[in-house]
């Protein structure tokens, strides 16, 4: 059996927490359930593309502090980000979910949203805080 105490969670999550630094948060518009198996070409392929987001999703210039999970663990949180279409609209989607690659390009996590959210129409938009978790 191999256990983190939660010292060391925060230890990993320190070292994360630099090696993310400018790393991108991107969208998916197609109804994908990412599995261990999934690659960045799959991801890349579903991007979101409505009017108003940023090619290549949104910089995350550095995350917040590791701190230890209610549940144990330890975690670190990217700065509330938020989508948002713009005018003049022409293009809509349905966002199923999000994927965070790091600034070298790699594959570093990856979520489906309970619900799609609808991205169609002028003035949409929604906030998304989120993070990475490292259990014990």
């Amino acid at each position: 059996m191999q256990l983190f105490p939660n010292v060391g969670t925060v230890v990993i999550a320190a070292l994360v927490q630099t090696e993310l630094a400018l790393s991108k948060l991107r969208l998916y518009k197609s109804p994908l359930t990412p599995s261990a198996l999934t690659v960045l070409a799959d991801l890349t392929a579903l991007e979101a593309d409505y009017t108003g987001y940023t090619a290549g999703g949104e910089t995350i210039t550095a995350f917040l502090n590791p701190v230890l999970s209610p549940a144990g663990g330890s975690s670190i949180d990217w700065p509330t980000e938020q989508f948002a279409t713009v005018a003049p609209y022409t293009i809509g989607n349905t966002i199923y979910g999000w994927f965070l690659v790091s600034a070298a390009g790699d594959l570093i996590a990856a979520g489906s949203f309970n619900d799609p959210i609808d991205m169609s129409a002028a003035d949409q938009g929604f906030a998304f805080p989120g993070g990475l978790v490292f259990p014990n």
